[in-house]
């Protein structure tokens, strides 16, 4: 008796899939089910009706290949699987897709939209299957089921995002294509790049080669490293351990931990990204955080002693900008760049004698307006190239045009989005006390971020128009693996999507919560090491 109920058991996780209550994340606008599934085989084709979806569909036949273990092909024309852009709409990213027993149609007005789709598709899939299923002495076909339905669906904000922080600890491009496969399947289309810092420049820059040289772009280890390996010996964690492929010997220096990304790197790793439907949105920091640049360059330094921030009163310091920034537009195809300008110790600056000429030739009134006035000049540089500027916060301080765009991170300054949207600045929300996933996570965690207003609650109609989204920032000095990068940003980063696309009136922790612990079968299935829930529902 009991074997037949394993074997039940094992029939509902397979050939029942089709009767089992459609369970996307996040939430679609509308569902409609109907009784019936369509069987995927082997040889079946992938059709698109316009040529741009070549990639979309080869990309879909990649995954079910991956899934199952069929064979599909893609072509230009019908197909049992259907991809389908109509009255096309770049900026739309809604879609539509309709499944039965004959096939799947996704129909979208842009590429993105298409790609929204297939998210849906790839979560109306079983999370595994078995074929020729031994039951009672006889063989059975389990087969990969998509159930019949109707989902019609569209994102309540268009930046839906996560920041990755490769400075302080480095992952590979390969560590970085599984984080973007892992954001295209919860539909979050935004992945912000920090590429310097303090700690080391991460992109090659070929008008300055020394930033990714062996004693730049490869430390001895610091305060942070010293955390992370106490913590992996007091807790018996391997994650908090850093990996030894980020280790090299260094000719007078010993043995380094590091790395950079190739420009060639960069580039494959903007089209896997632009495949899956999301943009790669690059942070050169500027003129704070600069800290291995200004060692690198002691020029860049107001005393010449390669101390940050960069010293603004000498011209040599905004070619340096603009020739970096140059090779960034070149690498980075999409519309915004952030500049960064956080945390900037400005009193630097105050003590510097050309950049008290700077401020006096230039009728400023204090250290403030010189940060302004530099963050004024980039961004005239960065729209001549066709690019928008994007910063965090501290950018609004001694004024800011109406073009840039501010991400708020501190969120103990909650007059920071209601001061932005009041000047006509579009805002990102990331505030540090909903969205730094590198934070202390407990069992309550999760459903802060799901309940609390991460969209201040006071904005008029008007305002509201210029909150371009929200993302989660994972700042890695204390998250020196992939593994542990996971488990800070899983299941975190299901909670974050929702909340970036499904409307607030929508959202309901009751409904969530469920539909998440059944996700979390498909996090197992992909690798991903998350924090486990709580037990029970809180």
């Amino acid at each position: 008796m009991k074997r037949l109920s394993v074997l039940f058991t094992s029939l509902l996780l397979c050939a029942g899939t089709a009767m089992a209550a459609v369970n996307i994340i996040p939430k679609p606008t509308s569902v409609v089910e109907r009784e019936g599934t369509f069987r995927l085989k082997n040889g079946m084709t992938i059709g698109y009706n316009n040529p741009v979806l070549a990639p979309a569909a080869t990309y879909l036949q990649d995954l079910l290949t991956q899934s199952t273990g069929f064979s599909f092909k893609t072509k230009a024309g019908k197909g049992k699987i259907q991809l389908n852009i109509v009255l096309p709409d770049e900026n739309n990213e809604d879609y539509e897709l309709i499944s039965d027993k004959k096939g799947v149609l996704i129909t979208a007005h842009s590429y993105r939209g298409i790609i929204n789709g297939i998210a849906t598709l790839r979560q109306l899939m079983p999370i595994k299957c078995r074929q020729n299923f031994c039951l009672f002495g006889g063989f059975h076909e389990f087969y990969w089921g998509i159930p019949s339905v109707t989902i019609k669906d569209a994102p309540n904000f268009h930046w839906r995002g996560l920041m990755l922080d490769p400075v302080r600890h480095f992952f590979s491009v390969e560590e970085t294509k599984r984080l973007l496969d892992q954001m295209a399947l919860y539909k979050l289309n935004k992945f912000h790049w920090h590429l310097s810092d303090n700690e080391g420049f991460r992109m090659e820059v070929k008008a300055y080669p020394e930033l990714t040289g062996d004693s730049m772009a490869w430390r001895r280890f610091n305060y942070h490293d010293r955390q992370c390996l106490d913590r992996a010996a007091k807790e018996n964690n391997p994650t908090m351990l850093l990996p030894w492929k980020f280790f090299k010997e260094v000719e007078g220096f010993g043995e380094l931990y590091g790395g950079y990304y190739t420009q060639d790197e960069i580039r494959d790793v903007i089209q896997y990204a632009a495949i899956r439907g999301i943009d790669v949105i690059p942070e050169i920091d500027m003129p704070g955080h600069n800290g291995s640049a200004c060692w690198c360059y002691r020029w860049l330094s107001c005393t010449q002693d390669g101390r940050e921030p960069l010293c603004l009163g000498r011209n040599t310091t905004i070619e340096f900008a603009e020739k970096v920034y140059d090779e960034v537009f070149q690498l980075f195809p999409y519309e915004y760049v952030s500049i960064g300008g956080d945390e900037v110790n400005r009193r630097r600056w105050s003590e510097c004698s050309e950049c008290k000429k700077r401020i006096e030739s230039e009728g400023l009134k204090d250290v403030s307006e010189l940060q302004a006035w530099f963050t004024k000049k980039m961004e005239k540089y960065f729209n001549a190239h066709g690019r928008r500027i994007l910063g965090w916060d501290e950018i609004l301080e001694g004024g800011l045009s109406k073009t840039a765009t501010v991400h708020w991170w501190r969120g103990d300054h909650p007059d920071v989005t209601q001061k932005s949207t009041a000047m006509g600045n579009e805002v990102v929300l990331c505030p540090f006390t909903f969205l730094y996933f590198d934070y202390a996570q407990d069992d309550n965690t999760l459903r802060h971020i799901y309940d609390g207003d991460i969209v201040p609650v006071d904005l008029t109609a008007e305002q509201l128009k210029l909150i371009k989204g929200m993302q989660a920032n994972i700042w890695c000095e204390r998250i020196p693996t992939e593994a542990r990068m996971q488990w800070m940003a899983f299941p975190r980063a299901l909670a974050l999507a929702e909340k970036a696309w499904t409307p607030r009136k929508d959202q309901s922790w009751d409904d969530f919560f469920p539909r998440l612990q059944a996700h979390l079968k498909r996090l197992d299935a992909m690798g991903i090491q998350y924090r486990p829930l709580q037990t029970k529902r809180p």
